[in-house]
C-alpha cells in the first residue's frame, strides 16, 4: 500500500510499534500449535495465520525503520491477504477454476494498479477489498457445512466455521482501517492512536483464544436429533425429496460409502451422478439435518453393531466405522446415542476390553 506524506494509512493487522511483536508472537504460538496438533482443516487455518504473520512482521519493521522497501512489501502483503483467506476456503468449495482464479486475483489486481496509479484512492480500495472478500466468506459459511463439499464430510463443520471466523476477521480489520481513514481526515488523525489500541485489545484476545482453543473439538451449535433412516416420512415433505433419500440411503447402505473416512459431498455426487446441491436439499429436508450428519449417523449405527457384537477396542471401532479423530466420535456418539461409546457397551452388558480398562 502506498503511504502519504502523513504516513496516514497504516495498513496492518496490528499496528504501533511493540505491540504488533506481541501480536507476532501470538500468531506463531499459534501456528506452532495448529501444526502440532493439527486439527482439521489445520492446512487452510495455517496458510491465513502465516499470511496474517508475514503482513504483522513486516508492518513492524517497516515502522521501526521506515524504509521504502518495508512500504512496498507491506502494500503487497495487505493486498494479498483477503484473497489468499478466500481462496484457501473457497478451493474446497467445488467452485470452477476459473471462478475461483477471476475471484481470487482480479480484485486485488485493481488494487495493486490503483495504489500504483492513484494513490489516494488506495486506502478506500484496501477497504473494500477486506470487507468484500471477508463478506464473501461470512456469506459461504452461512451455507453450511455442505457448501464444503471438497471437505470430508468430518471436517465440514469445522472448516465452515474458520471460514466465518477469518472472514469476521477481515471485515473487522477492514473497518478498523476505514475509522482510521476518517480520524486522519477529519481531525488530522488525532485520535488514530486510540482506534489502534482499540482494535489492538480486541483482536489480541481474539488470538489469545484461538490458541486455547485450536484444536479441541467445536461444539455443535445446536442438538439435532437423529433421524434413523428407517423413520416414517412427515405426510408434508416433498414426496420427490423423500424418494430421491430413501435412494441415498439405500445406496449409501449397500455400497457401505459411509465407511470412507475422506468422504467428500462432492464425492458422492460424482459417485451416484447426482448435483450436490440436490442431496444436501432432500437430506436436509427429509432428515432435518446436513450431509455430513447424516452420514455420521450411519457411522455411529454401525459403531454400534460392532460395540455390541464384538470385544474390539473403541478406537479401533472408532476407525472401521469411518472416523478419523475421536474427538469427533465422541461427539456424534453422545450426540446421537446419549452416552459415550465405552458406556453404552457397558449399558449393554458387553464389557470393554482389558486395554481400555487401564
Amino acid at each position: 500500500m502506498a503511504f502519504t506524506d502523513r504516513n496516514r494509512h497504516r495498513r496492518c493487522l496490528m499496528p504501533a510499534i511493540p505491540v504488533p511483536f506481541y501480536t507476532l508472537s501470538l500468531l506463531l504460538m499459534l501456528l506452532a500449535k495448529v501444526w502440532l496438533q493439527r486439527p482439521a482443516g489445520y492446512r487452510t487455518l495455517a496458510t491465513f495465520i502465516t499470511g496474517c504473520a508475514l503482513l504483522v512482521l513486516v508492518t513492524a519493521l517497516r515502522w521501526q525503520f521506515d524504509a521504502l522497501v518495508l512500504r512496498q512489501l507491506q502494500s503487497i502483503l495487505a493486498i494479498a491477504l483477503p484473497p489468499l483467506a478466500w481462496r484457501c476456503f473457497a478451493s474446497v468449495t467445488g467452485r470452477s477454476r476459473i471462478a475461483k482464479r477471476i475471484a481470487s486475483l482480479l480484485p486485488p489486481a485493481i488494487a495493486l494498479a490503483l495504489n500504483l496509479i492513484a494513490p489516494m484512492t488506495t486506502d478506500i480500495v484496501l477497504m473494500l477489498l477486506y470487507i468484500g472478500y471477508g463478506g464473501a466468506l461470512i456469506g459461504t459459511a452461512y451455507r453450511g457445512a455442505d457448501a464444503f463439499v471438497l471437505t470430508r464430510l468430518t471436517d465440514a463443520r469445522n472448516t465452515s466455521v474458520m471460514a466465518f471466523l477469518a472472514g469476521v476477521f477481515l471485515c473487522f480489520s477492514g473497518l478498523t482501517d476505514l475509522a482510521i481513514t476518517l480520524d486522519y481526515a477529519w481531525y488530522d488523525g488525532l485520535q488514530a492512536a486510540r482506534l489502534v489500541a482499540l482494535s489492538q485489545a480486541i483482536l489480541l484476545p481474539f488470538i489469545c483464544l484461538a490458541i486455547l482453543y485450536s484444536g479441541k473439538k467445536i461444539p455443535t451449535a445446536e442438538e439435532i436429533p437423529q433421524i434413523s433412516p428407517a423413520d416414517e416420512q412427515s405426510v408434508e415433505l416433498d414426496s420427490d425429496l423423500v424418494a430421491l433419500c430413501e435412494k441415498l440411503e439405500t445406496r449409501l447402505t449397500e455400497q457401505q460409502l459411509f465407511l470412507n473416512s475422506d468422504l467428500t459431498l462432492d464425492l458422492l455426487a460424482r459417485k451416484w451422478v447426482i448435483p450436490a446441491r440436490q442431496i444436501s436439499r432432500a437430506v436436509n429436508a427429509v432428515r432435518g439435518c446436513n450431509v455430513s450428519q447424516w452420514i455420521n449417523g450411519f457411522r455411529i449405527h454401525y459403531a454400534q453393531h460392532l460395540l455390541l457384537t464384538t470385544d474390539a477396542p473403541v478406537t479401533s471401532i472408532m476407525l472401521d466405522a469411518g472416523f478419523a479423530t475421536k474427538s469427533n466420535f465422541n461427539r456424534e456418539f453422545v450426540r446421537i446415542s446419549g452416552v459415550s461409546p465405552t458406556a453404552f457397551r457397558r449399558s449393554a452388558g458387553n464389557p470393554a476390553p482389558v486395554a481400555e480398562k487401564l
